[in-house]
């Protein structure tokens, strides 16, 4: 058995070795920091209030758009790499330091150090982005001066049916009339989803083709070639703008301005439909708009 004296030296022993291993750790700590190593992400980042906000800015998209033509690189996979460089917000200043060379180090050292992370990051850009090809209300060749007007919505209250946030944004007719306005795919997809729903109304849901979930809410109308299962193509009729919803009686209308609920959805870890922002989403569609005759 150890007398006092040997447990006194090996507890002296113990106490020193885990101050130096603090004292390690707390360098390790300094270098990683001075060097700027480049953050860590998970398998949950499309979970984040900061990812779902999807704060891209009009010149953050621009300069995205730009580092993908010098780089030859997916529009989807530089916005991931800008985004997480970014903390999710590329309104921020600190976009402009990430040139050519800082995303190809940055890309590199994702697909290396974080392969699974950065996939299903990348897999939920691309499904938000990828396959939209048109904004979803076109705009008359006969009659310009009437249109929509949108802003960034995200997060506002809402109370019918509880106390909740908005999670879409809303399109708002500046005549207000019920059925004028066309809505269109913005994607091709397969109709997952139509009929009534108390809050959205007459609704449609249109899965594309990298699992976004497209949903256009409060419609007045369908069209009559928009079925259940059925394949659309981006630009397609699915139905007119309204003011249908806020009611467990199917039809009812009138409860609020006419307008287009726009909502994305995305498969996540925890989530079979966890919705983003498509405010930005929308602005990146505002030079694909169609005309249309009405």
């Amino acid at each position: 058995m150890l007398n006092k004296k040997m447990k006194l030296i090996l507890l002296i022993r113990y106490i020193v070795l885990l101050t130096a291993l603090g004292i390690i750790v707390e360098c390790e700590l300094v270098w990683v920091k001075q060097i700027g190593l480049p953050k860590s992400i998970t398998i949950y980042e499309n979970e984040t209030d900061a990812f779902r906000t999807m704060n891209l800015g009009n010149a953050g998209e621009e300069y995205v758009k730009e580092l993908a033509g010098e780089t030859g690189d997916d529009y989807e996979e530089v916005l991931t790499v800008a985004m997480i460089y970014c903390n999710y917000d590329l309104t921020s200043n600190k976009l402009e330091k990430m040139n050519e060379a800082k995303y190809k180090e940055l890309l590199a050292y994702y697909k290396e150090e974080f392969a699974d992370e950065f996939s299903s990051l990348l897999n939920s850009i691309k499904a938000i982005f990828s396959d939209i090809k048109y904004f979803p209300v076109p705009v008359s060749t006969k009659n310009k001066s009437i249109w929509i007007n949108y802003v960034n919505s995200w997060g506002y209250e809402r109370t019918y049916g509880g106390n909740r946030v908005h999670e879409g944004t809303d399109l708002m007719a500046d005549n207000n009339q019920a059925g004028y306005f066309p809505i269109i795919s913005m994607t091709d997809g397969v109709v997952e989803n139509i009929g009534w729903l108390e809050q959205g109304g007459y609704r449609v849901g249109i899965r594309s083709r990298n699992q976004g979930y497209f949903y256009y809410a409060h419609l007045y109308s369908y069209d009559e070639n928009i079925v259940e299962g059925d394949t659309v193509v981006a630009g397609q009729i699915l139905g007119y703008m309204g003011d249908t919803g806020y009611s467990k009686v199917e039809g009812t209308s009138g409860n609020f301005d006419v307008h287009l609920h726009m909502g994305i959805y995305i498969k996540t870890v925890n989530y079979q439909e966890l919705s983003v922002n498509p405010y930005w989403v929308l602005k990146s569609t505002e030079d694909k708009k169609l005309s249309f005759s009405y």
